[in-house]
């Protein structure tokens, strides 16, 4: 029991290192809670702070969920703490202590985890993600292809099933943290929206209207007889 204790208290810590707002503190002296979509993610440092820093924190974040999978497993925790560990990883990094509980959506740390626990499965969804990203040239609609992909690829070639389930539970837990974060982000946006013309996965495309047709003219030249 104690070690099924210490891997949930472990990944909870680990979970609640904001590297978003430590990188995005330190290179700028912004709080990225207050800036872009309001976030704590790699996506919004790359927006707010650039391409390179944005790229950092999303590995430091794939980091952190594939180090609680091999903390839990070093533990040698029983498996039923373990996938508990999964959960407890997305909530640190979600509610954070280190940071008043306002967090990040943790999909980075999620699918770090699942690689762990499935590798092949997750793998293949990374790939669907990238086939969706080169076709649809939309990361907001490849990200949903790329996640039902890895939530459905242990059916196929996982090593087991039921891991369609768990991987599901743990994205629907991110789904309900980005219904609470929304009218936060909303807010942030409002006031200090990223600069490069990119739009969050909630905001509405404004619609492309086509340009006015000009106005009929009379003709004033004399008609022919």
């Amino acid at each position: 029991m104690e070690r099924a204790v210490l891997a949930l208290v472990s990944a909870y810590l680990l979970g609640s290192i904001p590297f978003a707002y430590i990188v995005t503190k330190w290179r700028t002296g912004l709080d990225i809670r207050y800036v872009g979509e309001g976030n704590v993610g790699g996506r919004n440092v790359y927006h707010v702070v650039g391409l390179g820093w944005g790229a950092l924190v999303g590995a430091l974040d794939l980091g952190k969920g594939y180090t609680v999978y091999a903390v839990s497993r070093r533990l040698e925790a029983p498996y039923w703490a373990v996938l508990a560990a999964g959960f407890a990883v997305a909530l640190g990094h979600g509610f954070p202590i280190f940071l008043g509980w306002r967090g990040g959506k943790g999909v980075s740390v999620c699918i770090a985890f699942l690689l762990g626990l499935a590798p092949l499965a997750t793998l293949a969804g990374l790939g669907v993600f990238a086939l969706a990203h080169l076709f649809l040239r939309d990361f907001n609609r490849s990200v949903n292809v790329g996640v039902a992909a890895i939530i459905l690829m242990p059916a196929f070639i996982g090593p087991s099933p039921w891991l369609v389930v768990y991987a599901l539970s743990l994205f629907l837990m991110l789904a309900v943290k980005k219904a609470i974060d929304l009218p936060h982000e909303r807010r942030v946006w409002a006031e200090n929206p990223w600069q490069d013309g990119a739009l969050p996965g909630w905001h509405s495309k404004p619609p492309t209207t086509n340009p006015p047709e000009a106005p009929e003219t009379t003709s004033l030249a004399h008609p022919r007889p």
